[in-house]
């Protein structure tokens, strides 16, 4: 099937260019290229390169402008993908799946495999790990710029047959940039780049999986709206239709007391309605694939409606008048809560959370501190409100064995014995604090970044003896103290609170001399 496939679309590329594609690759060549990536090509994707290994230099880019990477220029795109799958701060880029639950929502991923490239970073690949609902071999699209994944089609095949009968029947363009290179791309847009195309298309090719909202049904939704919500999407999107079909909303500000227009939004991912008048949350109960919420500064008590938002990953909610977390128990994929200067005082439903990695929260006795010690799952924790709080009270946090960053404002303590236990802790920061004794932080063998946001600690110079502290970021006065104890081996290029004149000539010299030894 997919020679007959590649047969019919290579007739109908001659129709339009000069041969361009790649002699074949050998059996031998694919099998190396398997060996270094650790995994097994998909039928139709080894069948398309024992046809043809890529194109030439100067082709129109087989996939509609883009180019055909031949082996290996997929080997060497994939290693650079691969060195930054490889990174922990790529967990904390912002990425998308369309349809939610189909590519895992990751920057990048070892096994996506480019089979294309717009020489920008950005590239058409091969899925071979998909998220629970996804199609091994699925085509999708990853990059440097492509926060939003797609499942274009769901296999390589159905790709390449889309591409036959859009030669055949449209839309696509013709560029002529010069006598010796022709060029293509979708649709009727002169330069039309496929992977801005992708987003309005109805995707995966073939077989669409989104019904989306017929135009009648929208603009009839619209010719409904009062005069504020019209200019609200006036000023967002150019049409009704592109306002529907959005994936992310910004509506902070927007005094906002009604939300039930969003209803046509289904397919939106990330919504932010921070300090708007919202109390009546029923509206987004339908909004299914939504994985960011922000509702901070409104409010909202009650979080029932949310509650079956199955792909609901971050909640904000800080500054509401949210008095009952039970409801959050259901959230199941729900991996980022951000709970501050809320009426709630039961933290009991958090322990629910089972994917609850960043926790941003007001704690006003030492009970909360308790429930909040066994979400096992924390990597990220912020504590406010801490006045009433001793020592002993932090003793539980002990039980977070995967902790990496603790921030802990407002509180005064004779010593920080409580951290020695966190083995994995790599970032510390406390504010508006007091603090005796810091000696413990030398045993904490994976700290590398500290900061001191209005705190004072009585013998600071101690961390000086610190083998894993990186970088230090506190006061003009610690900094001075610190500079040199340390002897070059930490990064102090932030400072906190302002500085004199002389200060700040001082502190820039430091940082010169630093650069110039490195």
């Amino acid at each position: 099937m997919i020679l007959s496939v590649i047969k019919h679309l290579k007739e109908e590329l001659h129709q339009h260019f000069q041969p361009f594609l790649n002699p074949p690759a050998t059996v031998n060549e694919i099998e190396e290229v398997e060996k270094e990536m650790n995994i097994t090509f998909p039928e139709d994707l080894r069948t398309l390169y024992l046809t043809h290994n890529g194109e030439k230099e100067m082709g129109p880019g087989l996939f509609f402008g883009l180019s055909f990477l031949s082996l290996e220029e997929m080997v060497r795109e994939w290693r650079t993908w691969k060195e930054i799958a490889d990174d922990d701060w790529q967990d904390e880029v912002d990425a998308y799946s369309v349809p939610p639950v189909w590519i895992k929502e990751k920057y990048a991923n070892p096994n996506w495999i480019p089979i294309s490239s717009d020489g920008g970073g950005n590239h058409i690949g091969i899925d071979l790990d998909p998220d629970k609902e996804g199609k091994v071999g699925q085509v999708i699209n990853f990059g440097a710029d492509e926060e939003v994944k797609y499942v274009i089609a769901y296999h390589l095949k159905d790709f390449l047959i889309h591409m036959t009968n859009t030669l055949k029947e449209g839309p696509y363009t013709i560029d002529e940039y010069e006598e010796d290179f022709i060029s293509w791309s979708y649709g009727e847009e002169e330069e039309l780049h496929f992977l801005d195309a992708i987003r309005s298309m109805a995707l995966p090719v073939l077989k669409s999986q989104s019904p989306g909202h017929d135009q009648e049904h929208t603009d009839s939704w619209f010719s409904q709206l009062d005069a504020h919500w019209t200019s609200i999407v006036g000023e967002i999107a150019e049409n009704p239709q592109k306002f529907s079909r959005m994936k992310r909303l910004l509506l902070i500000n927007e005094d906002l007391r009604d939300i039930k227009p969003l209803e046509i939004c289904s397919n939106v991912r990330e919504l932010i309605l921070s300090a708007n008048h919202i109390e009546d949350l029923t509206p987004l109960q339908q909004m299914v694939s939504l994985k960011k919420l922000y509702l901070g500064g409104s409010p909202i008590q009650d979080l029932k409606p949310i509650a079956q938002l199955d792909n609901l990953q971050n909640l904000h909610l800080a500054n509401t008048k949210v008095i009952d977390l039970q409801p959050i128990a259901d959230l199941s994929a729900l991996k980022e809560l951000d709970i501050i200067d809320i009426p709630a005082v039961d933290y009991h439903p958090l322990q629910d959370c089972k994917n609850l990695e960043i926790l941003k929260m007001t704690i006003s006795n030492a009970d909360q501190l308790k429930e909040v010690s066994n979400i096992g799952s924390l990597k990220k924790l912020h504590l406010q409100g801490m006045k009433n709080i001793k020592e002993e009270d932090l003793q539980p946090l002990a039980n977070l064995k995967k902790l990496k960053s603790l921030t802990i404002e407002n509180i005064c303590l004779e010593n920080l014995d409580f951290l020695r236990a966190q083995n994995k802790l790599q970032t510390l920061i406390f504010e508006d604090s007091v603090i005796q004794d810091g000696s413990a932080l030398v045993q904490l063998k994976r700290l590398t970044a500290l900061e001191l946001r209005g705190t004072s600690m009585t013998n600071l110079e101690v961390i000086a003896r610190s083998a894993s502290l990186k970088k230090f970021a506190g006061s003009f006065a610690q900094f001075n103290l610190l500079k040199d104890l340390c002897k070059g081996k930490v990064d102090f290029s932030k400072m906190v609170g302002e500085m004199s004149d002389e200060e700040g000539e001082i502190w820039s010299d430091y940082l010169d001399e630093q650069r110039e030894i490195s």
